[in-house]
């Protein structure tokens, strides 16, 4: 049994990353753990620029409260096995990324975690989120099909290739829907070490292709994943230094905003 950890702040409800909890339990059962953070008071004097905010000593307990319910009424529902965790100290992110510690994945709801601050810069707390968690991230939008296509991106890089052996170990149930591996590059070359995540890959993967995009993709890979099914794309983007400057410039988090499919990361 898998232990899958669903974040939630204030009363913002993941609907969309439920659901893909629940569709994993259907699956396979899972453990799925609640970790309810605390909204931010934006009357407070609060500096954005680092994802290790202070939060504040109110928890909005009415708010917590509230999600809380709908949480275990959800799980109760559906059979799900269940753990709440809403004791959190002070520091919000910090101690996701200790829970994440012990979990073997996070759900994400890309549009509700701390949607509320847009104007103050939520991809500072969404991509710390992402780039800190100590186990792999589905970021899941509110409306969503559940997978039929697996998007392998792979850059070459030991990120990539660790993102793609651990989505399979997690998920061997979708190993056997339609997967390509797609290799991006602005200039023309080919897939880098391609034997070997070839071999990799295939030993996964029982219905995978292998397509080459000779095209930057920060323009073009959003264009060429609009023509297919129902994807999950897989990518282990988060790993370099400097999370805001990672996250805004990634084509990971332009996936995200504009074309509302869930997103696998997994960095070492």
């Amino acid at each position: 049994m898998k232990k899958v950890l669903l974040a939630v702040d204030g009363d913002n409800f993941p609907e969309g990353a439920f659901e893909f909890a629940r569709k994993m339990n259907e699956q396979e059962p899972i453990l799925l753990t609640g970790v309810f953070l605390p909204e931010l008071d934006l009357s407070r004097n609060i500096t954005y620029a680092s994802v290790f905010v202070p939060l504040l000593e109110t928890y909005a307990a009415e708010s917590l409260e509230k999600s809380i319910a709908t949480f275990r009424q959800q799980c109760m529902r559906y059979g799900i096995d269940y753990n709440i965790h809403n004791n959190l100290p002070e520091y919000g992110i910090p101690e996701l990324k200790k829970e994440t510690r012990f979990a073997d994945l996070l759900l994400l709801g890309h549009e509700k975690f701390y949607g509320d601050l847009s104007i103050y810069g939520t991809e500072e707390f969404l991509g710390g989120a992402l780039h800190n968690a100590e186990c792999p991230v589905i970021a899941v939008p509110e409306k969503f099909s559940f997978p039929e296509s697996i998007i392998l991106t792979y850059d070459g890089g030991s990120s990539a290739a660790h993102a793609i052996k651990s989505f399979a170990y997690l998920f061997p149930q979708l190993c056997d829907r339609k997967a390509i591996l797609i290799y991006s590059t602005a200039i023309e070359r080919e897939m880098p070490e391609m034997e070997k995540i070839k071999e990799l890959a295939g030993h996964h993967f029982s219905n995978l292709e292998f397509q080459v995009l000779n095209a930057d993709p920060k323009k073009y890979f959003g264009t060429w994943l609009d023509n297919i099914k129902h994807p999950i794309v897989v990518s282990g983007s988060y790993n370099r230094t400097g999370v805001s400057r990672t996250f805004k410039h990634s084509f990971i988090s332009e996936i995200m905003r504009e074309h509302k499919v869930p997103v696998y990361i997994a960095h070492l």
